[in-house]
């Protein structure tokens, strides 16, 4: 069964260390993309978590993100970054001696700026950490390929009722050729018999000019091949495997068919059913973009 590109997966793992929430996204993308956003305690994974993403989703633009809030947060579980408040406190006693600011630089204004204080789990809760962040990882990723499951059963649905609607176009259109080729034949007896009348020489360059109609308009090749095209196109949404690239060119080829039935067809009714099958054909290639 195909799969959708577009998804949303969400989950929660609360453990002995805190609690990981885990939500990824995916949309229509030409190739894989990743794009994953970790805090500082979780960075340390990032290519496990990256292994994990790629099992699920093949094909696609993803953007992860992962919160994790810590149980608790004992002293020795605090961490200051020496080196960064103190180019803080360069930075800021620069600017306030650069603008002559009056206002002095306190311990507690540079604790609150961003990575001065930092809080990691110990270094035995690693494996602990690694554990809870895989359970949500993986339950996320779970709910994000049921929903572009469902999505791609609906696409498959609506696929196969085109390509049904397109064979029941082309059967027509198949049964109208020879009509063409009568029609033609009709009018042109008409024109001879008003302009020259019925004689056998006319009759034979009757018949020419009527041979010549059927070879310029003989769209039995480009039948054939569309049809083959139609029957590979459902058989590789039959199959479960990545076919978002290979249905959308085997629907170009298709499209190419199509557009030469209708450049050789004069006839009406043809040219009408020619006009239904583009539009579905239109329709399909607009829905295979969303195909992994």
């Amino acid at each position: 069964m195909i799969t959708s590109m577009t998804g949303f997966g969400k989950a929660k793992n609360t453990f002995g260390g805190g609690e990981i929430t885990v939500e990824v996204k995916t949309f229509n993308h030409k190739y894989y993309e990743a794009s994953v956003k970790l805090p500082e305690q979780i960075q340390p994974f990032e290519e496990q978590v990256k292994k994990i993403l790629r099992k699920s989703v093949r094909r696609g633009k993803l953007y992860l993100w992962v919160n994790y809030d810590p149980a608790a947060v004992h002293a020795d579980d605090i961490v200051i970054d020496e080196k960064r408040l103190q180019r803080y406190y360069h930075l800021l006693h620069s600017i306030k001696k650069k603008f002559r600011l009056p206002d002095e630089v306190t311990l507690s204004q540079m604790l609150v700026l961003p990575g001065v204080i930092a809080s990691k789990p110990k270094k035995e809760n690693k494996r602990q950490l690694l554990q809870a962040l895989e359970t949500a990882l993986e339950k996320a990723m779970s709910s994000l390929t049921a929903m572009r499951r469902k999505e791609g059963s609906a696409l498959f649905r609506d696929l196969t009722t085109r390509v049904k609607n397109i064979c029941t176009a082309l059967a027509k259109i198949q049964a109208l050729v020879p009509r063409e080729i009568e029609r033609y034949r009709q009018k042109l007896e008409i024109k001879v018999a008003e302009n020259c009348g019925k004689n056998g020489g006319r009759q034979d360059r009757l018949e020419e000019e009527v041979a010549l109609f059927a070879k310029n308009c003989d769209i039995s090749e480009e039948l054939t091949r569309l049809q083959s095209h139609v029957e590979h196109f459902q058989h590789v949404l039959d199959e479960n495997t990545e076919a978002g690239k290979v249905l959308d060119f085997i629907a170009q080829e298709m499209q190419r068919e199509i557009n030469t039935v209708g450049a050789k067809s004069v006839d009406f009714s043809i040219a009408k059913e020619v006009i239904f099958i583009k539009s579905e054909i239109e329709k399909i290639r607009e829905q295979v973009q969303n195909i992994e």
